[in-house]
């Protein structure tokens, strides 16, 4: 199956760091800005349904093993959930917990002649 193009709007309207909700034929998308990075999520949390464009994009605590300190990594690449603070990739829209088995859906952003284009089935 061939890949619609879909226009969500100039790029100037997009605030870096920023997370939109938009809508897409009933289908809700939350766009994610990083600086020249542009990232593409279906707006349901797998949990509990909540919308990711009510969420934050941040980092997530690491360490390198048990017992080490822990900081904060991956700055701009972890979206949480509003509800109850789930972690997903938003380059891949997996879950930092279970990301075999838990995921979001993604699709291909680009910019356009300005403007914001998802790739959508």
């Amino acid at each position: 199956m061939a890949l619609r193009r879909v226009d969500v709007g100039p790029v100037d309207t997009f605030a870096d760091g920023e997370i939109r909700r938009v809508e897409v034929e009933g289908r809700g998308l939350a766009i994610v800005r990083q600086g020249d990075a542009w990232y593409a999520l279906r707006d349901v949390c797998p949990h509990q349904g909540a919308r990711l464009s009510d969420g934050r994009v941040g980092g997530t605590a690491l360490a390198r093993q048990p017992g080490d300190e822990i900081v904060l990594g991956r700055v701009g690449e972890i979206l949480s959930c509003p509800w109850h603070g789930w972690e997903y990739d938003v380059r891949t829209g997996r879950s930092l917990c279970e990301p075999e088995k838990v995921r979001v859906r993604t699709y291909p952003v680009r910019v356009e002649d300005g403007r914001v284009v998802v790739e959508m089935d």
